[in-house]
């Protein structure tokens, strides 16, 4: 009787995690502090994933080549610190904490994602559902002048605080929904044709009202991209002709907001000019002492010669690299860039390998190269704690990855 009670407690806390992880990603969009994402991650998710999977380690395959670059760049990033860096054991405490963290996401991610993309409709939906309300709460928001930003720019609930991750976690969310509704594409009823209509809308007013010069840029070429898909490998003239109006609409809503396309055009002017290509070039120009192993993730890049450079320059005290690439290289040197450069390689082989139609691969790489560009203004590293920028790096391309492991079905 005690092993019967027991077996169903696993097959219950097994079928629970997918809940878990889609309140997790519910709340990212939702969460009226965005603490309480991050203690949801914490507390419920990663907690009982963790005694999970210590005790069916079977449930993972840990022969996957990116389960094991991606645990390889973790461990590396945590342990180099303690020698390369000069951090006090505040710092070193956080890097761990930070390889720890990322860590298991990973392994979240690799435990439920398979799961949930068996159902590759209802997942679809659900993501399609969390970018309207996301979209919808960060436009109420920015209507009632309710904003984390001291500049007023558009921000939202949750993980959405920050302007310029909000819009990049709208996009990736509607990317990766309308990617899998259309995997699906002979299932959908006029009720999923009205909600990503209604989600295309509000999402890219919303990435439009966030001011995010690089995320409105990186949609626009989304969507030129999509539509240049579509025309070419399969004339969805339903598609596209709904497309062309839902951006239709959200352009001429920030016409009457703005007073004119100028208007629009002079507020995001008025920010001034960026700051990253001062610190893309202090970072350069001032490379770490170890150039295998770089500053180490426990160190504060802003007590740096680079860090001093942009200071002398900008004004600019506390900064990161804001690009994936530059700040792995100062961070970890050229042996985390490598391992980096080897993972991201690893999924692009294995999308263009995929078995599976040329439509169906056109919109993996275009998931793909969403993330890159995402990447190349915003993050500094794949290894930190439960941040925004989870949802668009891990999140996508572990997705990306397991459908190709798993098979692309109908596209």
């Amino acid at each position: 009787m005690i092993h019967v009670l027991k077996g169903e407690g696993q097959e219950s806390i097994q079928r629970a995690l997918p809940a878990l992880f889609l309140a997790w990603l519910a709340l990212s969009v939702i969460a009226p502090h965005p603490d309480l994402f991050k203690a949801w991650f914490h507390l419920v998710l990663a907690l009982p994933a963790a005694v999970w999977l210590t005790r069916h380690r079977h449930l993972i395959d840990t022969r996957d080549p990116l389960f094991r670059l991606s645990m390889g760049l973790f461990l590396y990033t945590g342990l180099s610190s303690l020698v390369i860096s000069d951090a006090d054991w505040v710092g070193h405490a956080h890097a761990l904490r930070w390889s720890l963290e990322a860590a298991l996401l990973v392994l979240i991610l690799f435990q439920v994602l398979p799961t949930l993309l068996t159902r590759p409709l209802f997942l679809g939906r659900f993501l399609i559902v969390c970018t309207l309300l996301g979209s919808t709460a960060s436009l109420v928001m920015f209507a009632f002048g309710i904003s984390n930003d001291p500049t007023g720019r558009l921000s939202g609930p949750g993980a959405l605080s920050n302007p310029v991750q909000a819009a990049s976690v709208l996009l990736t969310y509607l990317a990766m929904g309308i990617f899998l509704l259309w995997t699906e594409r002979s299932q959908l009823a006029r009720r999923d044709w009205l909600l990503v209509s209604a989600a295309l809308v509000l999402a890219f007013l919303a990435v439009l009202l966030s001011e995010s010069r690089a995320a409105i840029f990186i949609f626009s070429l989304a969507v030129l991209y999509c539509l240049l898909v579509a025309i070419l490998t399969y004339r969805a003239w339903k598609a596209l002709i709904i497309a062309i109006s839902c951006l239709g609409i959200a352009v001429s809503g920030i016409v009457l907001l703005y007073g004119g396309v100028d208007g629009f055009i002079e507020a995001m002017l008025a920010r001034g000019a960026s700051y990253r290509p001062a610190l893309w070039s202090a970072l350069l120009e001032n490379p770490p002492d170890s150039l295998l192993f770089g500053h180490g993730s426990a160190t504060n890049l802003t007590n740096t010669a680079a860090g001093l450079q942009v200071f002398q320059e900008t004004g600019y005290r506390d900064f990161h690299a804001h690009n994936l690439f530059i700040g792995t290289f100062a961070r970890t040197g050229l042996i985390g860039l490598t391992v980096l450069l080897a993972l991201l390689g690893l999924i692009l082989h294995g999308i263009l390998r995929a078995t599976a139609t040329p439509m169906a691969r056109m919109h993996l790489l275009g998931l793909y190269a969403m993330v890159l560009m995402l990447c190349l203004t915003d993050t500094y590293t794949l290894v930190i704690s439960v941040k925004a920028v989870w949802l668009f790096t891990w999140l996508p391309l572990i997705m990306a990855w397991l459908r190709v492991r798993h098979g692309t079905r109908g596209t």
